[in-house]
Formats: structure tokens, sequence, C-alpha cells
């Protein structure tokens, strides 16, 4: 009788510890995508929120947001080889290097300039929000 006790014990224990891992894991899973939604929200409102201060036409602001994303898109998969410190910062040194080509042959060096510093993030939209005030308030006068 006591060897039924303890092998009912052992066995409902061994189930109920499976069923919490599997319940565990689905709830990693939706805290992940929950994560994944939160980032991927993140950065459309920092592109967006970018492109705004930008003075250029309409066309290429989006030629800008498009390159922004793929960038961003290319940025996850080196960073998702896995590869070793100085191996992943030569890979992005290469990726910015050859990735805004394009984007330079329309865009002024000032607009250059700007994108990479949001794409490194030296970009601060407060900042920018000051210098659009002051120069409002400076055509006023």
């Amino acid at each position: 009788m006591k060897t039924i006790y303890i092998t009912f014990l052992c066995f409902f224990t061994l189930i109920a510890n499976s069923y919490s891992q599997q319940q565990g894991s689905i709830s990693e899973k939706k805290q992940l995508e929950r994560y994944e939604k939160d980032v991927e929200r993140k950065k459309q409102k920092y592109i967006n929120d970018f492109v705004k201060t930008l003075d250029v036409d309409d066309f290429q602001k989006e030629i800008i947001k498009q390159s922004m994303y793929s960038y961003f898109e290319e940025i996850t998969e080196i960073n998702g080889l896995r590869l070793k410190s100085y191996e992943r910062d030569t890979q992005i040194e290469l990726l910015d290097k050859s990735h805004f080509r394009d984007l330079k042959a329309i865009v002024s060096e000032d607009v250059m300039s700007k994108i990479m510093d949001a794409l490194t993030g030296k970009w601060d939209k407060k900042a920018e929000k000051k210098k659009k005030k002051k120069k409002k308030k400076k055509d006023k006068n």
C-alpha cells in the first residue's frame, strides 16, 4: 500500500512538473511576441519622428524610411548570426558604408549625417524640436 502511494505521488509530481514547464514555454512565447511587437512599434515611431524633422520632400522621406527599415532588418540579421564582437562591428561598418550609397546620391551631406546620427543613436528628438522652435521664432522676427 505504501508503494502505491509513493508511486502515485511521484506520478502526479512528474505530471505537474511537465505541465508547468509547458505552460511556462507558452507564456514565454507570448511574452516574446509582445516584446517583438513593442520593439517594432517603437522602431516605427522613432523612424517617423526622425523623418518628420528632415527638410526634404515627401519622395525623399519615403526613400529614407524604406532605407532605414531595411538597415534595421540587416542589423537584426547580423546580430542573429552570433558573431564575435569584433566581427560583428566590422560587418556593421561594411553595412554602414554600402547600404546608403543610393541615398547619398539624392540627399545632401547634412541630411546624410543626420541619418547616420539617428542610426547610431546620437539623434535627440527633444534637441531637434528646440532647434525648430528657435528657427520659427527667428523667422517671425
